[in-house]
């Protein structure tokens, strides 16, 4: 059945959105044709949740308030208990005012979205354009009215002359000065790197709700989805089972260079197979992807029956409890090496409380359980991210943390870290270490001008001991530019590593392979 959207009425375009679902609900296998142009997307909850913010009601941090499990906040397109239902938006853009989760597929099933853009009315961060410099100071012009109290949680400069973002490591604002509703002053930390024209980005938020959730959901698809900006993450997935992602945008809208506040996709305890192909990140202030499942510290243990809890420093990625499933492995794990000792089966599982999950194994654990943790392998996917481009944004671009991974023809350039990692990180609770990891075809240019030591690729684990934890890495075929780092790659921390035909131009070593990996070179 196919259905426009142009048939359905409400009173503004979210009820009219709403009624259209909530149909296509009813009516399993529907496809909801939206016509081109604007829609605005907007509630009183959203609108003052966004004032709030600017005003500094939330504190110096918005994140401790908006983004916790008894947050409320609302929707915009929701999905919930659909089947097979398609979106085919081309030319739809949804305009949103204020801060709410735009688009919601949550405990669904076979849900393809085509063609929406996604964009803020009012960005989430502003955008100060320097006017004039006084000394060591800088005047900066706000197009967007900003206010005295607003957070001031980091600042990105954008460089006119390199045609980038500069790592906030490198340069910043500082001791800034609110003048009035389109001006202030500020102290950039080199001020010699600064001209007239370029912008800094001052972010007023971090994590809040995603503008594309996927959650307790299987076999979606996302397609042609463009993300200009957003509070947050532009896709999160949580518990999702086999989710592709063709041709996502997560880019700056016209005339801006910043995007969403922190990672454009991330995908956290999902199953099956997660995929991105031919998608293009730009100007976000985290990861292009991160993939991983949560390490579990063992709270309490009565025979085979554990209590376990998520201690990541920011809770889950929705703020929902992660569980294991019955059925899956459960590896017991070294905290100090995120290596893993032995493994068990799940015959019981389910949430006692915020974080907290209880289990029961198929037989005990050791006694001394002192520097442990329980980690889940079933509840990675395999990871294939090809033909995919990142430029000018933080952190790394290609994050990874599954034991199976391919990451080929892809472009990656002027990320302030890595271009790709692939590591587990204890500190985050974020794991697992990987078995069978591909990188091919790949190019990378100008990356982690934070710290210059790997332009590249490097495959370790963020550990205090280490040992051979990850499997095999395959690294092949890849160009490397990176004039001011030392290393083009780095292996450590891992079995084998295959490391052939890559053409790398770096300081130093350019490729350096740590003891105990047995190393195939060529």
């Amino acid at each position: 059945m196919r259905i426009s959207l142009s048939s359905f009425e409400g009173g503004d375009d979210r009820e009219r959105f709403a009624e259209a679902l909530s149909f296509m609900r009813d009516n399993p296998g529907t496809t909801l044709h939206v016509e081109p142009g604007v829609y605005n997307i907007t509630t009183e909850r959203a609108r003052e949740a966004q004032r709030a913010v600017m005003a500094g009601e939330y504190g110096e941090n918005p994140q401790n308030v908006m983004f916790t499990p008894d947050y409320v906040y609302d929707r915009g397109l929701d999905f919930k208990g659909h089947v097979n239902s398609t979106v085919e938006a081309y030319g739809a853009t949804l305009l949103v005012d204020g801060f709410m989760e735009e688009i919601s597929i949550r405990e669904c099933a076979g849900v393809t979205v085509r063609g929406l853009t996604v964009d803020l009315k009012r960005k989430p961060y502003s955008k100060g354009v320097v006017t004039g410099f006084d000394g060591d100071r800088v005047t900066l012009e706000f197009p967007d009215e900003i206010t005295a109290t607003m957070p001031f949680l980091r600042s990105a400069l954008y460089s006119q002359k390199e045609g980038r973002l500069i790592p906030h490591s490198i340069c910043r604002i500082g001791d800034f000065k609110y003048v009035d509703p389109h001006h202030g002053i500020g102290a950039p930390t080199v001020p010699g790197v600064v001209r007239e024209g370029d912008e800094f980005y001052i972010c007023h938020v971090f994590h809040g709700r995603p503008a594309v959730l996927v959650e307790e959901a299987r076999d979606v698809l996302l397609e042609d989805i463009t993300i200009h900006t957003h509070p947050g993450m532009g896709i999160t997935a949580f518990h999702a089972t086999n989710v592709t992602v063709n041709r996502l945008f997560v880019v700056p809208s016209e005339g801006e260079h910043f995007s969403t506040t922190t990672d454009a996709t991330h995908f956290a305890s999902c199953r099956g197979l997660v995929r991105l192909d031919g998608c293009e990140f730009e100007g976000q202030g985290d990861d292009s992807i991160n993939v991983h499942t949560y390490y579990y510290s063992i709270c309490e243990v009565e025979g085979r029956t554990v209590t376990l809890e998520v201690r990541a420093p920011d809770g889950t990625h929705t703020q929902n409890t992660d569980c294991p499933e019955k059925g899956d492995r459960m590896e017991l794990t070294e905290a100090s090496s995120c290596a893993p000792l032995d493994t068990y089966r799940v015959e019981e599982a389910a949430i006692v409380g915020e974080n907290r999950c209880r289990v029961t194994l198929d037989r005990e654990l050791p006694e001394d359980l002192d520097g442990m943790l329980l980690a889940d392998p079933d509840q990675v996917p395999r990871v294939e991210f090809v033909n995919c481009r990142a430029r000018s944004h933080f952190a790394r671009s290609i994050l990874i943390k599954s034991r199976e991974a391919l990451i080929e023809n892809c472009e990656i350039s002027d990320v302030f870290e890595l271009g790709v990692k692939i590591a587990a990180e204890s500190g985050w609770a974020e794991g697992i270490n990987s078995e069978n990891v591909t990188i091919r075809n790949c190019r990378f240019s100008n990356n982690d001008r934070r710290e210059n030591l790997c332009g590249g690729i490097g495959v370790y684990m963020d550990a205090e001991v280490h040992k051979p934890v990850h499997g095999t890495v395959v690294i092949e075929d890849n160009e490397i530019e990176c004039p001011e780092c030392e290393h083009g790659i780095i292996v450590a921390d891992t079995k084998r590593a295959i490391v052939r035909r890559n053409r790398i131009v770096c300081k130093g070593e350019p490729v350096v392979i740590k003891e105990d990996v047995e190393a195939v070179l060529e």
